[in-house]
């Protein structure tokens, strides 16, 4: 886990890494000084500054600009406001504007708690507690410029305030308000006020880097299907890393997917008359003929209907989001590209709809995979991991990375087992789930691991194929979709047969054969289903930075 350095220091070895600022979005604005203060726009000027502990002691308030008499005035109100400084808690005081008579700053004053100086906790306190403070400020729509005072990890409190900010109303009416207390200011310009060291500034311009990559990946699941085609997804990937360093974007049509025989994206996609696009992102951090630590695979499905094991019209919509593997994953390579992470990445994104029509694929056809094995498709509503397997199999045998991570909503299984909060991972590999569960600690992203077994293999038999699509029971859905997944990892390209069940049965979860691998079931983390702190009602465009900090760690310490 990243060590956090407090008392005003860097929290995150990102920080160190940063160059820029990313791209800012149209809605928000960052950068790095002290605030300028204007008799004309005072009252559109709010503070973000932290209070600690009982003893009430605001955190790096001389960096601010406060004078003692307006810290005394602070800490008298929020102690007649109740007394609260718990960590991740926000009030609201109003300060007297000297340059301004008559006029009042807003501050935002956010608790710390009494464990500031925990490195366990500080990010994700410090996280919440400015997206709590920025929202109060802004939420009234008046505030159009916002100071960040010091904080104890100033990555953490950029991706705060940045992710708090974000709202998706591109398809809003002009003032056309949801009546909501949410951040509404169309325009908001934030200010992180350094000390004076460069990596303080260089953190917080890392935190941008990750909270904007978040935030990417939020605007591509909450597009609209007719507005995230596959074609759109793949021109707008071009778009975002025209112009970055050490990147080459590759797409491929039906053509090139027919050529390199990928069976299962192309029966997945023939239901619909939208095109299937392939995307794939080469990230080339070190030199380029060192080897590839992680590559990273993510399902884009850009809307799934279920085919013709249709879904139920219920909460249908969300499927919008069925990509939002995809979108992380291409994200946290922006990230990766933004940030120069020394490091060779390569990420790909198979792409389609899955729809319905005289030319879908219905239940009980059979095609062959890229791995030359045929599956029985027993459910058309199982058809991530149909595409996700044919991209898995190409990743490996041309890339030959060390580690490949898939990162997709796969299974309603996986949001009954952990919910909203928790991705479930699957690996067989304890050095590969190490270094996922050192990135979750250090972003705050929570993950839970998830069995593998040669039970669930045995559950695959088909009658008529190699393979059936999803398991010939009603249980453990989420993990015969592994299984499922697992049987076309291989370097070799070469697949091991499926267990018999009336063999011995062995679990699978101590085996460090190069690929590792690992899958990322995110069906319960890509949706937030009420605002909070920085998490906002939606489609989360969650673990985008847990997947940054993946490539930072092995940047870092590549697994051997």
């Amino acid at each position: 886990m990243l060590s956090l350095q407090l008392l005003g220091k860097t929290c995150g070895a990102l920080g160190l890494l940063a160059s820029s600022v990313s791209r800012s979005q149209p809605r928000m604005a960052f950068s790095t000084g002290r605030i300028v203060r204007s008799k004309q726009e005072a009252i559109k000027h709010g503070l973000v500054v932290g209070i600690s502990g009982a003893q009430h002691m605001l955190y790096g308030a001389e960096a601010t600009g406060l004078s003692t008499a307006q810290q005394q005035q602070i800490v008298r109100q929020v102690k007649a406001l109740g007394n609260k400084t718990q960590a991740g808690s926000a009030q609201l005081v109003f300060l007297e504007d000297p340059s301004n008579e008559g006029k009042h700053r807003q501050v935002a004053v956010v608790g710390l708690g009494d464990k500031v100086t925990d490195a366990k906790y500080t990010g994700e306190i410090v996280r919440t507690a400015v997206a709590n403070g920025v929202r109060q400020l802004c939420g009234r729509g008046k505030i159009t410029n916002v100071a960040v005072g010091p904080m104890p990890c100033h990555q953490a409190s950029a991706e705060g305030a940045k992710l708090a900010l974000y709202k998706f109303d591109a398809f809003k009416s002009k003032n056309n308000s949801d009546g909501t207390d949410e951040a509404e200011s169309p325009d908001v310009t934030v200010t992180h006020m350094v000390q004076g060291e460069s990596a303080d500034a260089s953190s917080w311009n890392a935190g941008v880097v990750c909270a904007e990559a978040q935030n990417f990946a939020r605007d591509l699941m909450n597009s609209p299907a007719n507005y995230m085609t596959p074609t759109i997804f793949a021109d707008r990937v071009k778009t975002e890393f025209a112009g970055l360093s050490n990147v080459q974007v590759n797409v491929y049509d039906k053509a090139w997917a027919e050529t390199q025989r990928m069976g299962g994206l192309l029966a997945v996609s023939r239901g619909s008359d939208e095109p299937l696009r392939f995307v794939e992102v080469i990230y080339t951090g070190k030199s380029a003929g060192s080897d590839v630590p992680l590559a990273l695979v993510g399902k884009g499905i850009t809307f799934d209907t279920g085919g013709y094991s249709l879904k139920p019209s219920r909460f249908m919509d969300m499927m919008k989001g069925d990509m939002g593997g995809g979108a992380t994953v291409v994200a946290a390579m922006r990230a990766i590209a933004q940030l120069q992470l020394p490091i060779n990445v390569v990420a790909t994104v198979p792409l389609c709809e899955n729809m319905i029509s005289g030319n879908a694929t219905k239940v009980s056809d059979v095609y062959t995979s890229r791995a030359g094995l045929t599956v029985e498709v027993m459910n058309t509503d199982a058809e991530g991991r149909i595409v996700l397997a044919d991209a898995l199999h190409y990743t490996i045998e041309k890339h030959s990375p060390r580690a490949i991570v898939d990162v997709a909503t796969l299974t309603g299984a996986m949001v009954v087992a952990l919910g909203e909060l928790y991705t479930g991972v699957f690996t067989p590999s304890p050095l590969l789930w190490d270094a996922i569960s050192q990135a979750s600690g250090s972003t705050d992203e929570p993950v839970w691991r998830m069995p593998l077994h040669d039970q669930w293999d045995a559950m695959l038999k088909s009658l008529v194929a190699d393979l059936s699509n999803i398991g010939n029971k009603s249980e453990a859905g989420a993990c015969t979709a592994a299984a499922f997944l697992r049987q076309f990892v291989a370097a070799s390209g070469k697949t091991k047969p499926l267990a018999d069940s009336s063999s011995v049965l062995r679990d699978q979860n101590n085996d460090e054969s190069i690929p590792r691998w690992a899958h990322l079931d995110i069906a319960g983390p890509m949706e937030a289903s009420a605002s909070s702190g920085y998490h906002q009602k939606g489609l989360s465009g969650r673990p985008t930075r847990m997947l940054i900090e993946l490539a930072r760690i092995l940047s870092k310490s590549p697994l051997p």
